[in-house]
């Protein structure tokens, strides 16, 4: 494996609230913490040594957005350098911070896909996660984005909210398909130790009725011409996410900046958590060296959660196998339940197969 990483993460962890589910590393919003930290966070950059042209960037969070305008000015101004042959530059915002002037900055900096936190279109939900914005405010965003010239726009939605029933996702699903969208994230909402919620007692909602959730979600999508190119995203033809692309065919990337994690010459490393520890200098928190066998099931996990599925000639020439030989059983079976199919030399998971990844999953890499 010697190519080097095409893709940067960049993770802000200041947030002006903090929302009762949230687990990221996250942290309430000062603007002397902010600064310090854009010092730290440059300091890694360029440790990094980066010498080669990146494809793609993204700034998540936390909320990037959160930044005072001179401060989110001066982290774009310091990525730049790295930004000028990218094809996709992403940043994560929230609607009620998302402002002319932030967007006209993000222009200037070459900044061209918006992955807007919106969660829920019910203003009642959303107060109820200690979101600050309305759905008012996700319009008035998405108007003025399209209006300055972005053309590539994703929006996060989360599934198995409490009080949130069948009628009330298809109409979050119908007011996000009316907003013409480019990509929309869904993900079941996950209860974290030390969140609001689970202090507060809520529970995940059930695998079976998430399954509910997501056919209900799948079909109307499927119906406006989206595509179910990975297991929580649909997007529009041409609008796949570059940056997560990275992830799920397990190539190499950087991850700068609190809790953030990178994949860079055979070792996969987490930076540290702890605010006072990275703004200290001290970032890295563990690294492990990714061996052979690591390889291989990062390989088919993440490659199989994807519409591209798993090249059987990839496969061959980065662990000398032949899969299609060494898992012809299971895969015929597979095949035959209709949870994947073979095209072009991939194995590739039907919708059915992707809402039980995990027990293929085990299946390949136990043999």
């Amino acid at each position: 494996m010697t190519n080097k990483p095409s893709s940067l993460y960049i993770h802000i962890p200041f947030c002006e609230h903090i929302c009762y589910y949230c687990d990221f590393p996250k942290l309430q919003y000062f603007t002397f913490l902010a600064e310090k930290y854009l010092a730290r966070l440059q300091e890694e950059l360029v440790s990094l040594a980066i010498d080669h042209p990146l494809k793609t960037i993204y700034i998540g969070g936390g909320t990037p957005t959160s930044l005072e305008d001179t401060l989110f000015e001066k982290l774009l101004d310091m990525i730049q350098p790295y930004s000028k042959e990218v094809e996709e530059f992403t940043i994560e915002a929230n609607p009620e911070s998302l402002s002319v002037p932030k967007l006209n900055l993000m222009r200037k900096y070459g900044v061209n896909r918006i992955s807007l936190g919106v969660e829920s279109t019910d203003d009642k939900i959303l107060s109820l996660l200690n979101r600050h914005h309305t759905f008012n405010d996700v319009k008035v965003a998405i108007q003025n984005a399209r209006k300055l010239g972005f053309d590539n726009i994703n929006v996060d939605l989360i599934l198995g909210l409490p009080q949130v029933n069948k009628s009330m996702l298809l109409n979050d699903i119908n007011r996000l398909i009316g907003l013409e969208v480019d990509h929309i994230s869904c993900y079941s909402l996950s209860i974290h130790p030390h969140t609001k919620f689970y202090l507060d007692g809520i529970k995940e909602v059930s695998e079976d009725y998430s399954r509910e959730l997501y056919d209900l979600i799948a079909k109307r999508l499927n119906e406006e011409g989206y595509i179910h190119y990975e297991v929580s995203n649909w997007a529009k033809p041409g609008f796949f996410s570059l940056h997560n692309l990275t992830y799920w065919k397990d190539d190499q990337y950087y991850g700068i900046g609190l809790g953030a994690s990178g994949f860079v010459d055979k070792y996969r490393y987490r930076n540290t958590n702890s605010i006072n520890q990275y703004n200290d200098g001290h970032f890295l928190d563990s690294r492990e060296l990714v061996t052979y066998e690591d390889d291989k099931t990062y390989y088919i996990m993440l490659s199989l959660r994807t519409v591209f599925g798993l090249s059987f000639v990839e496969y061959q020439k980065r662990f000398g196998e032949d899969f299609l030989s060494i898992h012809q059983k299971s895969i015929e079976s597979f095949i035959d339940e209709g949870l994947l199919k073979i095209e072009k030399k991939h194995l590739i998971p039907t919708y059915e197969g992707m809402m039980i990844l995990d027990q293929i999953i085990v299946q390949f890499i136990s043999e």
